[in-house]
């Protein structure tokens, strides 16, 4: 063996036997020339993996670990191992099936609801390695959990960029949404058919659903994953379809839309993994306004399960003003306890800010790369990088490459070592001053095609597939199919990604490795003067030449010649792209995306070298993109960039294309608030269009813009009509001319009844928008026969002409009016027609919802049972939240849903209070403090009826302070809210028997108006104005409220009359209060029990049942008692149940049997 050759040789030079642990060489001997074992490769002694390849030598290589975070990948790690520990022997634990304990009074403890999820912010300056931290903590976390098919780790990413005004909305959630379905779909048959069937059975989600049209036009990725479970509703959802009546657009999905959709999307992917799901989103702080606004509500939402959110930012571009700023503040106080009426996690939460690393880390790193080994051999070299660098990752990696590329530092073939002979000195000299420096100089050595590729890439902020940079390296649409096209770029491709600019997602895709690789790109596209239209594929970003003749030559005629050309050819190629990038945008939804940048590209260059009229075409295309993702910003953007550089005498020439333009900004504008644009290029319209027909949305949203900033209605009815009578139509204003009118619409009608309207074509009729708006001013005005009147001229037009899509709004408007006027039957035979009209147009989702919001909140609810309305006002709400409706309504909306629910009686439970808190969530979102104010007076109520209070009349609890909340009110916001509250806890000390609270909220309500045209709302006030009214009355406390108590008598005597289910119980049972009596009793307990209001039943058995015991019939009073207590029991009211319990300790013992004297 060798080791005994050598210990020979030893033993005749009489040397002492070597040492291997001396000498990394086994085979050397000091002292003696050569060695006796067989002659090896020089790359048996080059310890780089690569020596053998002598294209490779003298590349600098840096080790793939991560340097100096383990801190900072603990945090992650305990992030997902606190959602991880939940899983138990490869089952997810069911979170909806954690026992719920209940307390004393029946309140349900619910579980923590951010247990589920974790969201992580990191921030840190550009290049410190954000990234980085990110990818080694996913490949830690896959390697510590053994992830297989069956059960994978879900990592999914997305990136914004710089480039915000080429990028699509929602850009970067998209890349997760599309990666997350890639992966999803590519897992085992068993897990993906799971998932699919998750998928399938969702109520939301599921086929045919709306939602799922949703989620495919605003992520359009999603399709191999959901297959054809939007069957039947993709079509509508990724296009504007029209009505059955053929003319009217789809509305296109709101925000809220996309909000509700993705969260249910990612819930039911959440519940259905095994292992919680990273989704890491990066440069956020370059995030669009839509972006912002849905992670903002997927952050904070309680429902989602199963997921860890990596939000990562530059800190030094955000400012305290920054949107991002206000996310994380928000999305913290969700989630760490500033809502103090939701469960909380104090560590669901967390902040992780980066810091360049440590002058010896960076020495170790430097010596790793070059192979030292030991740091303290890299010390000077470390120091003038550290110096330069900062201890910035990214920076020292570009550092150390530049001066390799200056052969500053260089491997010495013979040593078979990296070295360098200059001092630290020296090395800081040969350095760049900045890191884009660097880069242009590591571009200067690559390849022509390369940088070309480099060049043409750095304009696209998405990832590229290789069939998109055939197109785009190609000279025209022949040569992407040919053979040195195909392998110039595979060529390109490769260079430039073992050079670090190219980041590879897959085989098959590409994108610029770093947004400070595209900074230098860009920045130096200047300085090429070897671009040229004949050899487009081979243009170079920069040369050397170019750079140094513009350093020794400031100007001059020559270059001004060269900066034309290179102005040209820039000019040139950008056009190229855009082309290429539309073409591509056309095919299939998904890439969609393209047209964003074409669209940008375009609208940058100079405008000679585009056609005007098809640079708006594609604007007014990619806005409506936009629109139907949710972001109306981004649509006004597009559409105001085609007017920043064009003139409007040049505009014109083009009438139906400027007048599309125009109108569509018009609604842009004035849906963002943005009045006094709006008003200037309403002036334009006016000025410019040719006729009343083009000029009707410009008066209409006159109107709107002149009403909305000054909140003056009845000045705007009086507009409004000026209007009408420009198209002809003569408003009348006398009562006589009123009543001509209902003649001329009689003979319209043939003699038929309001029902037939039910029966009209669906036409293209605009104008029924401007009677809808001027009819709304007329009513908030208080101008209740100008609503006729206005309703009688809509009607007879629509006889003449068919209805339009807001038709059905006209007429549930004019059946608002004639319920306050008391015309209750007509009112309800118009509120049936307008839901039956709505049934023309399935598309107008928020038209349907606000016309069915009315009809059962404003007029169907007086005559038929509030339980009835219940649901369809539930259903309003979410429809109105998915279709982008009017703020007002759609929370307008649930106050039509909680009134109608108290005023049915139906059960106080949990849900309801969830219902409540998501409700007092969204105000929040939406900035409506007034309707807030209202959703937590509804909550105390039900808190105080729930939970044992020491003065449950009273609102000071956790929901609602009542002397805080008007303390911040102005003047007409204090007088509604005290309506409401007042409202409410008379209600309350009607069922605890309060005389004092209920004789002064008695006194506050006194001088309020007898008319609401809020049906259940009216209901409770009147109800137990009435109630409290009469009590205090018969109980000798007062008489001064005996005429409140009758006028509210009369008002559900009027009602009983008409056969009203909801008044003849209050009715009775006010007749029983004003009268006691046996018989007034017995026929009010019975009308309780008909119409199913234990609340209002239970009340009167109560009431009974003390007069019972006046009188001294203490068996049947007790029997009574027991009935009563049961109810309340089944109603929910918890803390009356205890308070009767305090009372009567015969009910202890009580059993839930009926007396046959009941």
């Amino acid at each position: 063996t060798p080791q005994l050759r050598i210990e020979h040789l030893a033993l005749i030079m009489h040397l002492p036997p070597h040492d291997d642990e001396d000498d990394e060489d086994e085979h050397y001997i000091e002292g003696a020339h050569g060695t006796l074992a067989e002659q090896k490769d020089e790359a048996y002694y080059d310890d780089r993996s690569d020596a053998s390849d002598d294209i490779e030598k003298g590349r600098l290589k840096f080790p793939k670990e991560l340097y100096g975070r383990e801190r900072e990948l603990k945090i992650l790690q305990n992030c997902y191992g606190e959602i991880a520990l939940r899983i138990d022997g490869g089952n997810q634990v069911n979170l909806g099936e954690k026992k719920i304990e209940s307390d004393a009074y029946g309140k349900e403890e619910e579980p923590d609801p951010y247990e589920g999820t974790r969201v992580v912010f990191l921030s840190g300056y550009s290049g410190v390695g954000k990234s980085a931290l990110v990818n080694e903590f996913v490949k830690r976390t896959r390697s510590k959990y053994r992830t297989t098919d069956e059960s994978p780790i879900i990592y999914a990413s997305g990136k914004y960029t710089e480039m915000t005004t080429a990028s699509a909305p929602l850009c970067a959630i998209s890349e997760v949404i599309g990666r997350m379905a890639s992966d999803l779909s590519k897992m085992s048959d068993e897990t993906s058919n799971s998932m699919m069937r998750k998928i399938r059975e969702s109520a939301l989600i599921g086929p045919a659903t709306e939602c799922s049209g949703v989620l495919l036009s605003t992520f359009p990725a999603l399709l191999p994953l959901m297959g054809d479970t939007s069957r039947g509703v993709r079509g509508s959802a990724l296009s504007n379809l029209l009505t059955e009546g053929g003319s009217s657009p789809a509305t296109p999905p709101s925000m809220n839309a996309v909000k509700e959709c993705t969260k249910t999307l990612f819930s039911v992917i959440g519940g259905a993994l095994q292992n919680p799901m990273i989704i890491f989103l990066d440069d956020l702080q370059w995030g669009d306004q839509a972006s912002i606004e849905l992670l903002l509500f997927l952050l904070s939402c309680t429902k989602l399960r199963n997921i860890v959110f990596i939000c990562a930012y530059r800190s030094n571009e955000v400012d305290e003003g920054h949107l991002l700023m206000k996310l994380i503040e928000d999305v913290t106080q969700a989630r760490d306890g500033g809502d103090k009426d939701i469960a909380i996690h104090p560590n669901s939460v967390e902040r992780i800010d980066l810091f360049n690393l440590s002058p010896e880390v960076i020495a170790q790193l430097i010596a790793d790369s070059i192979k030292k080994g030991d740091a303290k051999g890299v010390d000077e070299l470390a120091h003038a990088v550290y110096q330069k660098t900062m201890g910035n990752i990214f920076f020292t990696k570009q550092a150390l490459e530049e001066l390799v590329r200056k052969n500053v530092i260089f491997y010495d073939v013979m040593c078979f070592e990296w070295r360098w002979i200059v001092s630290k000195v020296e090395v800081g000299n040969h350095l760049s001053h900045d890191v884009i420096a660097m880069l242009k100089d590591k571009i200067l050595h690559l390849s022509a095609d390369a940088q070309h590729l480099l060049l043409v890439m750095a304009y696209i902020p998405r990832a590229l597939d290789v069939s998109i940079l055939k197109s785009l390296m190609a000279k025209d649409k022949d040569s992407v199919y040919d053979t040195n096209t195909q392998l110039t770029l595979m060529n390109a491709l490769t260079e430039a990604s073992d050079g670090g600019m190219l980041f590879s997602i897959d085989s098959r895709c590409y994108i610029i490795a770093h947004d400070l690789i595209r900074q230098a790109c860009l920045d130096g596209r200047q300085n090429s003067d070897r671009y040229s239209s004949s050899s487009l594929r081979r243009s170079l970003i920069f040369t050397p030449d170019s750079i140094e003749h513009n350093a020794n030559n400031g100007g001059g005629e020559e270059q001004d010649q060269r900066n034309a050309v290179a102005e040209e050819n820039q000019n040139e190629l950008m056009l190229h792209i855009s082309h290429v990038l539309e073409d591509f945008g056309s095919k299939a939804p998904a890439n969609e995306w393209c047209l964003f940048v074409a669209v940008d590209i375009l609208n940058h260059i100079q405008r000679e070298k585009t056609n005007m009229n098809d640079l708006v075409k594609l604007n007014l295309r990619v806005a409506k993109i936009a629109r139907n993702t949710g972001s109306i910003h981004k649509e006004n953007e597009l559409l105001h960039e085609v007017l920043k550089h064009s003139e409007l005498t040049v505009m014109w020439r083009e009438y139906d294309l400027a007048l599309e333009l125009y109108n569509a900004l018009i609604v842009s504008d004035h849906y963002l608030g943005f009045y006094f644009n709006a008003m200037l290029l309403i002036k334009e319209v006016l000025q410019s269009a040719r006729s009343l027909d083009d000029k009707l949305q410009a008066y209409l949203y006159q109107l709107r813009c002149k009403t909305e900033e000054t909140r003056d209605y009845s000045q705007g009815f009086i507009d409004g009509v000026e209007i009408l009578n420009l198209y002809g139509f003569g408003i009348p204003t006398t009562m006589s001319n009123i009543i001509k009118e209902e003649l001329k619409l009689k003979v319209a009608l043939r003699n038929r009844s309001y029902s037939s309207l039910a029966k009209l074509p669906v036409k293209d009729e605009p104008i029924f928008e401007l009677f809808m708006t001027v009819q709304k001013y007329a009513q908030w005005s208080s101008n209740v026969n100008c609503v006729k009147v206005l309703s009688l001229k809509s009607i007879k037009h629509a006889i003449r002409f068919g209805m339009g899509r807001h038709f059905p709004t006209v007429i549930v408007y004019f059946a608002a009016s004639l319920a306050v006027q008391g015309k209750v039957k007509n009112a309800q035979e118009l509120g049936s027609v307008s839901i039956s009209l709505c049934d023309k147009i399935p598309h107008d989702k928020e038209i349907s919802a606000s016309v069915r919001m009315k009809a059962h909140g404003n007029v169907l609810s007086q005559l038929q049972p509030f339980c009835n309305s219940v649901e369809p006002l539930l259903r309003c709400h979410e429809d109105l939240k998915l279709s982008g409706g009017v703020v007002d309504n759609v929370l307008g909306s649930m106050m039509y849903y909680f009134d109608s629910f108290f005023a049915a009686g139906l059960q106080l439970d949990s849900l309801l209070e969830s219902k409540l808190l998501l409700t007092e969530k969204l105000c929040r979102s939406l900035g409506r403090p007034g309707f807030l104010a209202n959703f937590q007076i509804y909550r105390q109520f039900v808190d105080n009826l729930r939970s044992k209070a020491e003065n449950p009349a009273e609102f000071q609890g956790k929901a609602f302070q009542e002397e805080e909340a008007v303390n911040r009110m102005n003047s007409n916001g204090r007088k509604m809210m005290l309506r409401d509250s007042s409202s409410y806890r008379l209600q309350l000390a009607f069922v605890f028997w309060n005389e004092n609270v209920m004789h002064q909220m008695l006194e506050r309500l006194r001088g309020y108006p007898l008319s609401d045209q809020m049906v259940a709302r009216l209901h409770n006030r009147l109800c137990f104005t009435g109630l409290a009214a009469f009590a205090l009355c018969q109980r000798k406390v007062t008489t001064s409220f005996l005429k409140l108590g009758k006028d509210c008598l009369k008002y559900f005597a009027r009602l009983t009359k008409l056969g009203s289910f909801n008044a003849k119980p209050v009715y009775l049972l006010m007749l029983a209060m004003r009268g006691p009596s046996r018989k007034a009793f017995q026929r009010a307990i019975d009308a309780c029990a008909g119409a199913s209001m234990i609340h209002l039943e239970a009340m009167a058995k109560e009431r009974y049942a003390v007069m019972l015991n006046d009188e001294s019939d203490s068996e049947l009073a007790k029997n009574y008692m027991t009935s009563s207590y049961w109810l309340y029991h089944d109603w929910g009211a918890h803390a009356k149940v205890q308070q009767l319990l305090e009372a009567y300790s015969f009910l202890k013992h009580s059993k839930r049997s009926v007396s046959p004297q009941l």
